[in-house]
């Protein structure tokens, strides 16, 4: 299948109101590109910064600024939030916001890519492993709340 066949049979899957092309801020577009292929394996398009993620395609664009804390955040789903925030400090990424459960069965956390960008992560468990998580975290949250008693 040539890449012409791809992109329409990519384009074809669409549905309507589908989030289908994101363009990322990126002063380096190069060091972009090398952050997302190792912590999420989306495939880059060399010189060019195009990306691919699943279900969306998109590109990296210098005369776009970051912002922080304004517009827009994306999030992106990842198979082991701690194997991939281990992953983004070893490539020198702040975690700004760390792991907390989200509903009984989505953790999220948020980090700041080397562009300056804010990016979310969600960490979607089965129901059987969620629950026994967001379990154990609120009743270790119960009991950090608990009144001091003076024995």
């Amino acid at each position: 299948m040539t890449q012409e066949d791809t992109e329409a049979a990519r384009a074809r899957s669409l549905v309507h109101g589908q989030v289908c092309y994101l363009q990322m801020p990126a002063v380096d577009s190069a060091r972009a590109a090398a952050f997302y292929e190792v912590v999420f394996g989306w495939p880059t398009e060399h010189p060019y910064q195009d990306f691919e993620s699943p279900g969306l395609i998109g590109q990296w664009v210098p005369g776009r600024p970051p912002a922080p804390d304004a517009g827009p955040m994306i999030w992106i789903h990842v198979a082991d939030l701690d194997q991939t925030l281990a992953t983004v400090v070893q490539h020198g990424v702040e975690i700004i916001d760390p792991p907390s459960p989200d509903g009984p069965n989505r953790t999220l956390a948020t980090i700041v890519d080397p562009e300056g960008n804010p990016i979310g992560l969600a960490s979607h468990a089965s129901a059987n492993h969620a629950s026994a998580n967001h379990a154990s975290a609120s009743a270790s949250a119960s009991a950090s709340e608990a009144p001091a008693t003076n024995d």
